[in-house]
């Protein structure tokens, strides 16, 4: 099956969830692939010498490695299988379940924006068409806090925010 074609709402584990703070259900054996896939938009990782080495090991020995579509996420769920438990979607909140899955969202309860899909905010100051856009919000939202940051770095850290500023584009 081609990977597009994986992306309906009944192997989603998003499409279960009924309220901001529940969780959904585990995947099982039997839940479609993407349902059970550890999303890695927002990871942190600090191996210790042996897992890096046995991360390596696998990454160059598994035969379904040429079959990953993302390839990131697709080793760590294949590496870690049955080893790691979700966490609430508002630690890695997909812009998009804004709208997608809106029983399960709350603004409030985002901890940590995933800016999926190509529209980055960091890109461009007014997105094409961001009036009409569902996401052009969210990029409201990342251009009020990069504004309030600046405020604060530039009184306590003037070469951090030279330094970070050339990264933005505010065209």
């Amino acid at each position: 099956m081609a990977h597009g074609q994986n992306r309906i709402p009944a192997n989603c584990a998003h499409t279960e969830v009924r309220h901001p703070t529940a969780l959904p259900p585990p995947a099982t054996e039997t839940t479609p692939r993407p349902y059970g896939q550890l999303n890695s938009g927002t990871v942190v990782l600090n191996p210790s010498k042996h897992l890096s080495e046995a991360i390596v090991h696998f990454l160059s020995t598994h035969d379904k490695i040429a079959e990953f579509s993302f390839p990131d996420q697709d080793l760590l769920t294949a590496f870690f299988k049955g080893n790691w438990k979700p966490i609430s979607w508002y630690y890695n909140a997909l812009r998009t379940l804004r709208y997608v899955h809106p029983n399960e969202w709350s603004d409030d309860e985002v901890r940590c924006l995933h800016y999926i899909l190509p529209d980055k905010p960091w890109q461009s100051r007014i997105t094409p068409h961001e009036s009409e856009s569902q996401l052009g919000e969210m990029n409201r939202w990342w251009w009020r806090q990069f504004d309030q940051l600046g405020e604060e770095i530039q009184k306590t850290d003037l070469q951090g925010w030279q330094l970070l500023q050339p990264t933005v584009d505010y065209v």
